[in-house]
């Protein structure tokens, strides 16, 4: 293998519940420019997303917290990571109520950056597919980390694996910093 990790964006995750009185904007979120100094690298708006994610007159979104730009920010306690989270999307989305449900995810791995070795890692992995017949590899961040790059790979893989047939290759190509 060529590489022995993969570079990786580590984030918080700062889970906002609330009542219906607040609503979200439609869509699937927002990124924030690092331009703009925020706490936040944005938020993903659960409850638009995924019917269900609330219990009924709820809504649920989750705002990201770090990543390569800042990872000091990791090192802060829960509450204080609460309180300067809530204070960037009280301010972006307007919101006037208080969650009423919080919660910081704090996950071991963090996101693949398609970066320093990456046309290598591709090119090992179509190696050693095209050495063992019917070994198929797939999975978060080999062609992307956006919700539409891992389907659209998934698709290629679940139907190259029922035709009996090798996945089609896309160009590598070296991503810039995603969070």
């Amino acid at each position: 293998m060529p590489l022995n990790s993969i570079p990786e964006a580590k984030i918080a995750t700062v889970v906002f519940g609330f009542t219906s009185e607040t609503r979200l904007p439609p869509g699937f979120g927002y990124l924030i420019p690092e331009c703009e100094k925020r706490f936040t690298l944005g938020s993903l708006f659960s409850s638009n997303m995924f019917p269900g994610r609330a219990p009924e007159n709820h809504i649920l979104f989750e705002t990201l917290v770090g990543g390569r730009r800042h990872p000091e920010k990791l090192e802060l306690d829960d509450p204080t990571l609460i309180s300067k989270a809530y204070d960037d999307v009280r301010t972006i989305l307007k919101i006037r109520e208080e969650p009423v449900f919080t919660e910081v995810l704090r996950p071991r791995s963090g996101i693949p950056q398609l970066e320093r070795g990456y046309p290598a890692l591709l090119n090992w992995r179509s190696t050693v597919q095209s050495s063992l017949a019917g070994l198929y590899i797939c999975g978060f961040g080999w062609e992307g980390i956006g919700i539409n790059d891992m389907i659209k790979h998934g698709s290629r893989v679940g139907e190259a694996i029922l035709a009996r047939d090798s996945v089609a290759e896309t160009a590598a190509e070296v991503k810039g910093i995603y969070f």
